[in-house]
């Protein structure tokens, strides 16, 4: 059992980790593949994992458990579309051809959003393969079901196993043969003998059950996954089983192993298979509340100086404080912090340097990932009034003329567009025609009114802004093109 004095050195350490990661940029601590059967802690899991942006989920890949390797993959795309990460890939897991557990009809009924049936999806191995040997950084599997894919995965390409910094797997019972284990146990014992590092989270015989309060502290949290979660669990069949005491915090548990480490024991056991479990002196709404520090993500996830960000409304200008909270609301913190931050820079009120700012985040937002993370080309010139969408730009993704990640390409053309590269993926975003017409035709009216840089034409270009920034929504305002 781990000591009180050793609990406290891991947290330390953890912090250490952190603070030295993160003092410089926004870039993930966890480079993360999520293998999962789809079951309801599943759903939970992922919510919590996407919400924290310490971890970047590279892929997600099904496997056959809860429910089938199809479905559950057409489960999670229909989630990520929901939160706008359309850039994260799915992948297909093959079926093992056993037995449907018996609570599958039950799983199938659970709320992940809105599903295509016709989609089709790569198969599992071949974009874990794909994702591992992109990446640059150690990686993690998160294995939520069946170990087949990664077995699946070591057999065909085993050179690719060094590149797996450790694999985080949840198996419900101490013994190693849980519902996990025995989805595929041909598979788990594979693995669990081969010498690639395995850290099983287990509820080691301590149920802690989905409580009605813990979700109506979800509700609280103002975010889509938080908003999935109560969608998902307020309905049948989840509900009925959090009354009966019978949906338990079982997956959610390797997210702890991740961020809060200092809340497991360790118990190494053959080989390089190490088995954490909840610490003795850890109560159930230790447990609750860790979970929940997740969900709502870090509030200083982009500051370098502040811790979060100031909404109060008595820092604001006056014509600035109505928007504020319903602002924020619509368009999220990440949205208000850079569109303040980007205006401050600009010198003014400025509309394509908050369309800017809205291009920036819908990016980010494709791929769920932090700041310093693209390589940003834009079409934008360097001429005003088009050309204040690079500032725009630069502040929300972090992409800075510092730090080499922007160019301003020579176009003749000059217009609110750019490219986003993250690894080897690139978006084009460009605004929609019908809103670039309507700026223009806006900015034009204005200068029939007052003249061109005159006092009342700034106080009028001003008020439009304001209104653009709180009136259009990132998602309904761009068109957003996969570059092959």
């Amino acid at each position: 059992m781990k000591t009180s004095l050793q609990r406290l050195a891991a947290a330390a350490a953890t912090v250490l980790l952190a603070v030295g990661a993160s003092a410089h940029s926004g870039k993930a601590l966890f480079h993360v593949i999520v293998d999962t059967d789809g079951a309801a802690d599943d759903l939970r899991t992922l919510c919590m994992l996407l919400s924290d942006n310490r971890a970047e989920v590279m892929a997600v890949v099904s496997s056959d458990g809860a429910q089938s390797p199809r479905r559950t993959a057409q489960c999670v795309a229909a989630m990520l579309e929901e939160f706008y990460h359309e850039g994260i890939p799915v992948g297909e897991g093959r079926a093992v051809c056993k037995p449907a557990p018996r609570w599958r009809s039950r799983s199938e009924r659970v709320d992940w959003g809105q599903q295509c049936e016709s989609r089709t999806f790569t198969p599992a191995v071949e974009l874990m393969r794909r994702t591992i040997e992109r990446e640059s950084e150690p990686v993690t599997i998160l294995a939520l079901g069946a170990l087949t894919n990664l077995c699946d995965l070591a057999t065909r390409y085993p050179e690719l196993m060094p590149r797996i910094e450790r694999v985080v797997w949840y198996d419900d019972k101490t013994t190693g043969r849980g519902a996990n284990y025995e989805a595929d146990p041909e598979a788990a014992r594979h693995l669990l003998g081969c010498g690639i590092r395995i850290d099983i989270v287990s509820a080691g015989g301590r149920e802690l059950p989905v409580r009605r309060t813990f979700i109506e502290s979800v509700a609280d949290i103002p975010s889509r996954y938080a908003g999935r979660i109560c969608a998902s669990h307020l309905c049948e069949p989840l509900s009925e089983l959090i009354d009966r005491h019978h949906l338990c915090h079982w997956d959610e548990q390797t997210l702890l192993l991740l961020f809060r480490p200092e809340l497991l024991a360790a118990h190494p056991a053959a080989g390089s298979v190490t088995l954490y479990t909840l610490a003795d002196d850890v109560d159930r709404s230790t447990v609750e509340e860790a979970l929940l520090e997740i969900l709502r993500g870090r509030p200083d996830a982009e500051s370098r100086v502040l811790y979060g960000f100031p909404t109060e409304e008595a820092l604001y200008a006056d014509d600035v404080k109505p928007i504020i909270d319903e602002a924020l609301r619509r368009h999220g913190s990440n949205e208000w912090r850079a569109a303040v931050l980007t205006n401050e820079l600009h010198g003014h009120l400025g509309i394509y340097a908050t369309i800017g700012v809205k291009m920036g985040i819908r990016a980010r937002e494709w791929f769920d990932i932090g700041v310093d993370d693209f390589e940003v080309v834009s079409m934008a010139g360097s001429q005003p009034p088009v050309s204040c969408l690079n500032d725009g730009l630069q502040t929300a993704t972090g992409s800075t003329l510092g730090h080499g990640l922007i160019t301003i390409a020579d176009t003749d053309t000059p217009r609110p567009e750019a490219t986003f590269r993250f690894k080897d993926d690139t978006i084009r975003i460009s605004l929609k025609e019908e809103y670039a017409d309507r700026i223009r035709r806006d900015c034009r009216r204005g200068v029939e009114l007052y003249g061109a840089d005159t006092p009342e034409y700034w106080q009028y270009v001003r008020d439009l802004a304001i209104g653009y920034w709180l009136a259009l929504d990132r998602h309904d305002i761009f068109s957003v093109t996969v570059e092959r």
